[in-house]
């Protein structure tokens, strides 16, 4: 595996462990990014925003050492993955706020997130509405 250290975390270019598992309970989008442990997966080479490293890192703390586990409960419990998703989406918002003053543009990111958390990617498990208060929330 090829890991380097980008803004002070481990970055793959591979697919996570558990990728086989991923693929089999979700339709991937090649716009996304994988947290397994202390390592960030990003096998499309997609650019690493501040607002997803802070997104990625709250996956990981998540995890702690119990990666497998946290992975299995993800996969099979969806509401325990839309809880696990609407904290790390509120910390990404919570980035982007920080950096964007603009009302337009923060509420254009805010429901841009509510979209893929209410969307398929994550089963469709929580209504548009609930997603945005979820991310304002942990935000």
């Amino acid at each position: 595996m090829s890991i380097k250290i980008v803004n002070g975390i481990k970055v793959s270019d591979e697919f996570p462990p558990v990728i086989d598992a991923i693929k089999a309970t979700f339709q991937i989008n090649p716009q996304v990014y994988f947290t397994y442990g202390d390592v960030l997966h990003n096998p499309y080479d997609l650019p690493l925003p501040d607002d997803i490293i802070a997104h990625e890192k709250t996956h990981m703390k998540q995890q702690g050492d119990k990666s497998e586990l946290w992975w299995g409960k993800y996969l099979r419990d969806a509401k325990f993955r839309i809880e696990q998703e609407a904290v790390a989406y509120g910390h990404q918002y919570a980035v982007f706020c920080q950096r964007n003053k603009d009302r337009e543009q923060r509420n254009r990111f805010l429901m841009g997130l509510a979209r893929t958390l209410s969307g398929p990617l994550y089963g469709n498990a929580i209504k548009f509405n609930l997603a945005i208060g979820a991310i304002k929330h942990y935000a």
